[in-house]
């Protein structure tokens, strides 16, 4: 039977330990529950990644855009609602960087999100979507976070809660199969050059049939390229 992951449409209780350990979690929101709506209505091909170096849950972020018309990202930045202002920094061929300071409905989101105690690290925008990605002190707050989503009107699905430091783990495109799956074939050498184990003997260790361990594998590469942000 092929695996598959689901995302829970909101943050599902854990065992007291758990509850009280620092977590992460992903959201994702349609643009309209959040900012740029015009941007990817007039490009639908653009991509928005957050500088992880200034990723500060504030009213002002730097936003790297890939992009082949900048004029026309130019021009949607200044005339979104959700921008109180634009300064471009330098570009090359296919992206550009911009300061922006938030307004409207995606200022009251981040001033929201940072009263509820979390911290805004990751944001991905593509396809009129965007992917956050939080951490917070304890789930109490990634709830209370998912919960301040929903009353502004954002629409979120919460697509994975993990303990903090461990989320590369329970990826929301990795299942635990996959995961150990791939784990054991570093381990053993599958992806050096050259590789010191086939995926006849990796199938045969893990007790699964090597066309098994192929469809394991090609979910999980699909999940983890999904889940960075790469294909969306």
């Amino acid at each position: 039977m092929a695996e598959r992951t689901r995302p829970v449409s909101a943050p599902t209780p854990k065992t007291p330990a758990a509850a009280t350990d620092a977590s992460t979690a992903r959201f994702e929101l349609p643009a309209a529950g959040f900012a740029l709506v015009e941007l990817f209505e007039s490009l639908p091909d653009v991509t928005v990644e957050l500088e992880p170096a200034v990723a500060n849950p504030d009213d002002h972020a730097l936003l790297l855009v890939e992009a082949d018309a900048h004029r026309a990202v130019d021009a949607a930045l200044r005339s979104s609602p959700s921008v109180a202002a634009v300064e471009r920094f330098g570009r090359d061929e296919h992206r550009a960087r911009y300061r922006v300071t938030w307004d409207g409905h995606a200022r009251r989101v981040i001033r929201r999100l940072v009263a509820e105690g979390v911290t805004l690290t990751g944001l991905h925008g593509a396809s009129g979507r965007w992917k956050l990605r939080v951490v917070a002190p304890d789930r109490a707050a990634i709830a209370r976070a998912y919960d301040a989503l929903e009353d502004l009107g954002c629409d979120p699905n919460c697509r994975s809660i993990t303990t903090f430091g461990d989320e590369w783990a329970h990826s929301a495109g990795v299942t635990d199969k996959q995961y150990q799956a791939l784990t054991r074939a570093f381990k053993l050498g599958y992806y050096d050059i050259p590789r010191d184990v086939t995926t006849g003997e990796l199938a045969t260790d893990l007790g699964i049939s090597h066309q098994a361990l192929s469809e394991r594998f090609r979910r999980a590469h699909k999940g983890l390229i999904e889940d960075a942000g790469v294909v969306l």
